[in-house]
């Protein structure tokens, strides 16, 4: 195993500095976001349309990845892909009205759906020659690059650091970065001749919606975690506002730091195992946060689903990959369509379940999906050798 994984050391270095650029920019835009509202004199109905643009474009290109897959190999749409996208900021922040706004959004988002899809399966060939998982350190990684932005950003806001100019320089590094590293990646290695016309129904196997639909849950379930946490201890704790703040970064920082370790653990247990342990893990952490009435004590639930839904992604995107046969990037790209649409429905649709029921029930409901995961976990186990069953029989 040591001899295979050894020369994937600067091919693994250049996937995961992709992921760090990604972590990175996303980091700086999210933080100053609120400014953007403003140098822009948009209204809040506004911004979020001109957001909304973003995630069309994303869930477009998904379906252009498929396409695509079929005439360029991953490296090189990672490494072009990876490159543009630091300036989409940039552009953003140069437009003038929602229209403009919104079209540069539009942009970015078929650019960052490009290149999610080319980053998932770069991590699925790692696995696939290094004979190893990688995809959970690949995405420690990208949380650390989005730590790293965010707290860069807060360090340029107090220094009086203009928008354009912070976004100007942070983009120029980062497509450095990315241009060094894209030269590096792993061409694919399952290319069985030339591939066949993708249609608009191709790739839509059983295993891919049933994995799909395991992705939408748990980013169904990250998403309201993310969106909702703070309003949680704020409104149900009585958290002071710097304490209810802390929600979803606790929450980042826990899954972040489990993803380091969540290679090691997938190799041990064995990706069934592991998803249905971090799934308890995650029951425990929502149970902790529901039924203590200390803020303190909520913010440790919240750490522990964030250790608990951290290594679920990368597990579920690799099964993905590795059944995928001859395309593995048309397959991430229509596991990434269900994905994405998990992405959407969960702030929203947990927020209607607040509506109605109240909050602290909205988030014990999320035992459901986490159970569904549990249950249907075995759809990641690896399709077995025939050479490997005999043996076992014999």
């Amino acid at each position: 195993m040591t001899s295979a994984v050894l020369p994937l050391r600067r091919e693994r270095t250049a996937v995961a500095t992709v992921f760090f650029v990604v972590g990175v920019m996303l980091g700086t835009w999210f933080t100053r976001v609120p400014e953007l509202r403003a140098a822009l004199d948009l209204d809040f109905a506004e911004l979020g349309a001109v957001l909304l643009f973003q995630t069309v474009g994303v869930l477009i290109a998904m379906q252009v990845a498929g396409h695509l897959s079929a005439h360029l190999d991953t490296r090189t749409v990672l490494r072009w892909t990876a490159a543009l996208v630091p300036w989409c900021p940039v552009l953003v922040t140069v437009t003038s009205g929602p229209v403009a706004a919104s079209a540069a959004m539009l942009g970015w988002g078929l650019l960052a759906g490009l290149l999610d899809v080319a980053m998932n399966a770069q991590g699925v060939e790692l696995e696939r020659a290094g004979g190893r998982p990688f995809l959970s350190g690949l995405h420690a990684v990208w949380g650390a690059g989005a730590l790293v932005g965010s707290l860069g950003s807060l360090g340029a806001i107090r220094a009086g650091v203009p928008l354009g100019a912070h976004f100007d320089v942070v983009a120029a590094v980062l497509c450095v970065l990315a241009l060094v590293a894209g030269r590096h990646a792993l061409p694919e290695t399952v290319r069985r001749g030339p591939r066949k016309p993708v249609g608009l129904l191709s790739g839509w196997t059983r295993a891919v919606l049933v994995l799909g639909g395991l992705g939408a849950a748990a980013a169904l379930c990250e998403g309201a975690v993310s969106s909702w946490s703070g309003v949680f201890l704020r409104e149900q704790r009585g958290a002071a506002v710097e304490v209810a703040s802390l929600g979803y970064f606790v929450f980042v920082l826990a899954q972040t730091f489990t993803r380091v370790f969540g290679d090691r653990a997938h190799r041990i247990l064995g990706p069934v195992s592991l998803l249905r342990w971090s799934m308890a893990a995650t029951v425990a952490g929502v149970l902790v946060a529901v039924l203590s009435p200390d803020p303190w004590i909520g913010l440790a639930g919240f750490a522990v689903q964030g250790c608990g839904l951290a290594v679920v992604i990368p597990v579920i995107s690799g099964a993905v990959g590795h059944g995928a046969g001859g395309n593995t990037s048309l397959a991430i790209a229509r596991y990434s369509t269900l994905h994405q649409a998990g992405v959407l429905a969960g702030p929203a649709l947990f927020g209607w379940l607040a509506q109605t029921w109240g909050i602290s029930a909205a988030l014990a409901l999320l035992v459901v999906p986490l159970a569904a995961i549990a249950v249907l976990a075995t759809a990641t186990r690896p399709a077995e050798q025939p050479e490997a069953v005999h043996q076992r029989a014999a």
